[in-house]
């Protein structure tokens, strides 16, 4: 794809933020990011693993399974607080 700028991007990357929710870590996970439009966020997907957050990107989630995960990125709790 080629944004407004003329960049074309599908560039490969890992994930550099852990999400509480899941286990194992988050950490390092193989991304894909794609260009967007200027204006827009690039889209990253998770390569396929059998990590729960890639299956979970790739196959969807409940909304409650959201309500959860924003529950613990917003008031964590235990030894990662």
């Amino acid at each position: 794809m080629t944004n407004d700028l003329g960049f074309t991007c599908s560039c490969h990357g890992a994930r550099h933020a852990e999400l509480p929710a899941y286990s194992p870590t988050t950490l390092n996970l193989k991304t894909n990011v794609h260009a967007r439009p200027v204006g827009e966020h690039p889209f990253v997907e998770r390569e396929p693993t059998d990590h729960p957050l890639a299956v979970e990107q790739w196959t969807g989630m409940a909304w409650e399974r959201v309500r959860t995960i924003a529950e613990a990125v917003l008031h964590p709790t235990g030894e990662n607080s």
